[in-house]
């Protein structure tokens, strides 16, 4: 990605305090080097604080009160009204300090030529002049570098509000379909109902607790899958179809929790398992060097008007984080073909 010239360090933060700071002492070493070749220690020094002292006034008087409050308003007039009676102020009386307090420009050191007080003027306007327009061109540049920060700023917290959003969202979910499920159990008597209550514990400890992290160990996530997996398979007196393949190197990565089990809940929610003897689900997750693909293919009964065979929150969740948290970085595809659905994630490092 390219850098834009608005995101130069030196219009941001502590770079901008040294580079400020480095600058001016710069300065006036050069000031106090230069004059003490000509002039007395005590007068070069005393020249150089005046020099100094006009310049930062000039410098950040126009930057941040003059520009600020004049100039980035609109008030252009009344910003050119003050800017031009504070550098003819501040010429003559640097020019008046030079002729009665210094007797005079130094440069009488190298000429016979004698500068009369509209000379110095001159040459005062025409420097503070130079600094006055320097100092506007930076001020223009660091305001629109903070604008730009800010709007990045603005992007961000916009972007964290819609994910924890989502999250908050995906819980109350989850949270309902399982419950429903320990219900169906519990109004039959099931043997396994308190078994499965302890489960939902578990599950619920990792949507409340670990799931507020930004990103969790990939296999917190397929721990979770298998825990959600048992929770299903307890309700059920016999073993249902499930199939469930891991390869890779699990351990090299950390995703968005919460990112992967909304498939896995969607897939038992709109499929079969229980009603039809040919239904299956498969689940797949391979992680190779710089690159995640999770899957989950169920079969799903299209005559079951009852149940929607493309997923409700869930999957329209997971597709809007991964928008917002991976953006280009990943590959999400959902399909329903005949009685099979199908949905995929890819990731990449």
């Amino acid at each position: 990605m390219q850098t834009s010239f608005l995101q130069i360090p030196i219009f941001a933060g502590r770079v901008r305090v040294i580079t400020h700071l480095s600058g001016w002492l710069l300065l006036a070493f050069m000031f106090f080097y230069f004059l003490s070749g000509v002039r007395t220690v005590e007068e070069a020094f005393w020249r150089t604080g005046v020099n100094l002292g006009f310049m930062l006034a000039l410098f950040y008087g126009n930057a941040r009160i003059l520009v600020n409050r004049y100039l980035e308003k609109g008030r252009k007039v009344r910003y050119l009204g003050i800017a031009v009676i504070i550098l003819l102020g501040s010429a003559f009386l640097r020019s008046w300090i030079e002729e009665h307090l210094f007797g005079g420009s130094v440069f009488k050191v190298f000429t016979q030529v004698q500068d009369g007080s509209w000379r110095l003027f001159l040459g005062y306007f025409i420097s503070f002049f130079l600094l006055l327009v320097f100092s506007t061109l930076y001020q223009l540049v660091e305001n629109r570098h903070l604008l730009e920060i800010q709007h990045l700023e603005l992007g961000v917290r916009h972007q964290e509000a819609q994910l924890n959003y989502l999250k908050a969202q995906i819980n109350p979910h989850f949270l309902f379909n399982t419950l429903h499920n320990i219900y169906a159990a519990a109004s039959l008597q099931h043997p396994k109902t308190a078994e499965m209550v302890l489960r939902l514990s578990d599950l619920l400890r990792y949507v409340t607790y670990e799931a507020q992290a930004a990103r969790v160990p990939l296999e917190k996530e397929l721990a979770q899958i298998y825990a959600y997996l048992d929770l299903f398979q307890l309700k059920s007196e016999n073993p249902l179809p499930l199939k469930v393949e891991v390869l890779g190197a699990l351990y090299t990565w950390q995703i968005e929790p919460l990112l992967l089990l909304p498939l896995v809940e969607n897939a038992l929610k709109h499929g079969n398992l229980e009603m039809d003897s040919k239904a299956f689900l498969n689940i797949s997750l391979h992680v190779t060097p710089g690159q995640l693909h999770f899957s989950v293919e169920n079969s799903f009964d299209p005559s079951n008007t009852q149940k929607d065979a493309v997923g409700g929150v869930g999957i329209e969740n997971v597709r809007h984080r991964l928008a917002l948290h991976y953006a280009s970085a990943h590959e999400f595809k959902v399909s329903a073909r005949e009685n099979v659905f199908f949905a995929s994630i890819i990731l990449y490092a």
